[in-house]
């Protein structure tokens, strides 16, 4: 899921850079030997440079295993111009943990699972299924060796991981595999002409079910635009091993409608502003908050009981001043640019706290006393003035700061220039204060802490950008 993000000037300030080189050649020296959290590089293919593997019209192949191998002219990623992506390092409240993904991770996923390269990171607790307590994370459309026909490309994969201790990384315990060393497509593409991918969205479990919703692309656009088709909700019993399509649940976009399959039977509504989801589980219900394709849209919000969480007619939408069941009278409640969204409870907070990447293509951070809001102004976790190529940052549900009062939140990033998936990490107690509004009465007006956005941490050197590791080239 790419599509590479618009660019904006740049300004930083190269005071910071100097004063702190010494401890950032420490930190990139021990990073690069793999004595911190990343391994030393391994020789590896690169993320393959076609895409889509059957061309523009996404039609023709095999299913998980990617398609043909025709050579379309659009590529993927930046090798075809000789760069491999690089490893951030940073200095100050947002760091790099390690590389997840890809050549050099400590995951190997390149022999494990057959992935150079993949995005997104989408993270949920799984509800114990199957007697085990994990993590799953998934993940959009994955390339492996770039040598063979198809170049082992797959729509989406799943990961899950039992490790709570992310000061030293995330380890992958596992994934549902289509053979030794090759993890499977869990929603496999139609392989019919005007689908090109099919690239899960958000994902929660209900008891010891897991639900994903997913969306079907037919074709990518301009930086940041997409068509789809529709978006649908699919559903594991078996610990997200196997996956079936959930009857009645899609909701068509601007794309070719007639291509909701038959399993999933009549859309349930057309509902372009429904593409995209962000699920956020809550007092017995699940909300979900929606976006159209693309990463030009604003948030609004349904919530359904979660025992119906099937039942689309069951759903209510926040129309700004309570629940209503008509989807059009939905409105706006994460203003601006709402891409890739992920919305937690915050234990350390005491407020629910939402991650995106914004109209400036910064990581961003808002919080808010219920889910509804009124959500805070906009903190910058990380700048796209230090990492350009970032997208689709996901918090990670154990991390201290949401399940407990610890100060750390984890979250998953992706980044163009790797495109590989990355852990990272920000110290919530250095970002500034905000007072909530009172419920009760109106905010003062010289009090304006919880509506400004705060300063980039680029300008003001809160974080800085100390050194780039490059990973391996094909």
């Amino acid at each position: 899921m790419f599509n590479e993000p618009r660019r904006r000037r740049t300004s930083h300030r190269p005071g910071y850079r100097i004063g702190r080189r010494p401890a950032a050649m420490a930190t990139a020296t021990a990073l690069a030997a793999g004595t911190l959290t990343l391994a030393a590089p391994i020789a590896a293919a690169a993320p393959c440079d076609p895409w889509p593997p059957s061309g523009a019209g996404g039609g023709g192949g095999s299913s998980s295993l990617g398609g043909s191998s025709a050579a379309p002219s659009n590529p993927a990623t930046p090798w075809h111009n000789g760069e491999s992506g690089y490893i951030p390092v940073l200095e100050g409240r947002t760091t790099t943990v390690e590389l997840l993904t890809g050549p050099t991770s400590p995951n190997d996923t390149v022999d494990r699972f057959a992935i150079t390269g993949t995005d997104l990171g989408i993270l949920w607790e799984n509800g114990n299924a199957d007697g085990k307590n994990q993590v799953h994370m998934a993940l959009g459309d994955t390339m492996g060796d770039c040598s063979v026909d198809g170049d082992q490309w797959r729509s989406n994969i799943l990961f899950r991981s039992s490790d709570r201790d992310l000061s030293d990384g995330m380890r992958i315990d596992d994934a549902p595999m289509e053979r030794a060393g090759m993890a499977k497509s869990i929603l496999p593409r139609q392989n019919v002409p005007g689908e090109t991918t099919v690239i899960p969205t958000a994902g929660v479990a209900v008891g010891t079910t897991q639900y994903v919703r997913y969306m079907s692309v037919r074709a990518w656009g301009a930086p940041g635009e997409w068509t789809t088709n529709y978006s649908a909700l699919a559903k594991s019993t078996d610990n997200g091993e196997n996956w079936t399509e959930v009857a009645g649940t899609a909701r068509t976009g601007t794309g070719d409608p007639a291509l909701v399959p038959p399993a999933l039977g009549e859309p349930h509504s057309a509902h372009t502003a429904g593409q995209m989801s962000a699920f956020l589980k809550d007092d017995g219900h699940v909300y979900e908050y929606l976006t159209p394709s693309g990463r030009n849209g604003s948030a609004i919000l349904a919530r359904v009981d979660e025992a119906s969480i099937e039942d689309m007619d069951a759903y209510e939408f926040w129309d700004g001043t309570g629940w209503v069941t008509d989807q059009d009278a939905a409105t706006v409640v994460l203003d601006g640019r709402v891409s890739e969204l992920s919305v937690s409870w915050s234990e350390h907070l005491g407020q629910f706290i939402s991650l995106y990447t914004d109209q400036n293509n910064d990581v961003v951070m808002r919080r808010a006393a219920t889910p509804e809001g009124p959500w805070s102004g906009r903190d910058i976790l990380l700048s796209y003035d230090h990492l350009p190529t970032l997208y689709g940052a996901f918090a990670h549900p154990w991390s201290p700061a949401i399940k407990s009062n610890g100060d750390d939140l984890y979250f998953t990033l992706s980044t163009w220039g790797a495109y590989n998936v990355f852990l990272m990490k920000t110290d919530l107690d250095e970002l500034p204060a905000r007072t909530a509004p009172s419920a009760a009465a109106r905010m003062r007006a010289a009090d304006d802490s919880w509506t400004r956005d705060t300063p980039d941490p680029a300008d003001t050197g809160e974080t800085v950008l100390v050194d780039r590791i490059p990973l391996p080239e094909a």
